[in-house]
């Protein structure tokens, strides 16, 4: 099945066939999902929602985008009201278009493989994913091959974002064996060490990214669900010249460098579980708390303080 982001790429690109005819579609009301439609003189199967969309701002009509067992298609929720406030609604389907899917048909964002292989692991391939792969790249380049395997390596990130999956597939430090620490502040800052002695800090340059405010825009009307098909056609279109721009980007434009001395992390039995005393839920014990002569998990020592407050 195609991905969503390359459907809209495709759709961006007017490799899209108008249908425009009234279908009869088998939809689950519990789901509030289509399962399938009547067209061509055959039944189609959905296999997957790929997006919701408004036609327009305070127009119930909705617009899924589908995947069916014979194509990507958008089947159109044309609503209504008749008569008063409070009356009846009424509806139909029609069958927009279909996206088309020809062999000749080429994803016009063309990565490495190891980039796409991290795309896939991720999900999708957006800009935070593409600032930790360049950042991993270019630490293994100056640190050498020895980050990437060593017991210990280990890196500090400065986010919680997309980048972070970069960093785990690529250096393989990662939360679960604890070499990857993450001390969230929101910056794109990236400390990468083979060990104890000098490490490596990246952090984006300012101009790195240049402001748009029509990406911002469009990224609010996306994530709040208020996005029409065309805008979030529009925000993919902006999201990957944003992508294309971090790849080809020189790494001294892309990334302040400077070289940083770097204690060995020490690493804490993690092994031990015990009782929190007051809700008896099982916690690491070096989470726990001393509240008076008791050891308590973090929640229950701020369901404390608050009581107390």
């Amino acid at each position: 099945m195609l991905q969503r982001e390359k459907v809209l790429r495709l759709i961006d690109d007017d490799w899209v066939e108008p249908i425009q005819e009234v279908v009869r579609v088998e939809y689950d009301n519990d789901l509030q999902l289509p399962l399938g439609f009547r067209y061509g003189g055959r039944d189609h199967e959905v296999l997957q929602v790929i997006g919701t969309f408004r036609q327009r701002p305070r127009d119930r009509s909705l617009l899924y985008l589908v995947q069916a067992d014979t194509g990507v298609y958008a089947l159109m929720l044309k609503l209504w009201d008749e008569g008063s406030a409070g009356s009846l609604q009424r509806g139909q389907w029609v069958l927009h278009f279909r996206v088309q899917e020809e062999e000749e048909v080429v994803d016009r964002l063309i990565v490495d493989l190891q980039l796409k292989l991290i795309a896939d692991f991720h999900g999708h391939l957006c800009p935070d994913l593409v600032i930790g792969y360049r950042a991993c790249c270019l630490a293994l380049e100056s640190l050498g091959a020895e980050l990437s395997w060593s017991p210990r390596s280990f890196v500090i990130a400065e986010n919680a974002t997309s980048a972070l999956d970069a960093v785990q597939r690529l250096t393989h430090c990662t939360l679960g064996n604890s070499r990857l620490m993450v001390r969230d502040v929101g910056k794109h800052g990236y400390t990468f060490a083979s060990g104890e002695g000098v490490g490596l800090r990246l952090v984006l340059r300012p101009g790195a990214l240049g402001p748009n405010e029509e990406l911002v825009f469009l990224e609010e009307r996306v994530e709040s669900g208020d996005a029409t098909i065309d805008e979030t056609v529009r925000y993919q279109a902006l999201i990957d010249a944003r992508v294309a721009a971090l790849l080809y980007l020189p790494a001294p434009s892309l990334f302040e460098s400077r070289r940083v001395e770097m204690p060995s992390p020490r690493k804490s039995a993690t092994s031990e579980l015990v009782p929190c005393a007051l809700c008896g839920e099982l916690v690491i014990g070096r989470h726990l708390l001393w509240a008076g002569e008791r050891r308590i998990c973090r929640p229950c020592f701020e369901s404390v303080q608050q009581r107390g407050a």
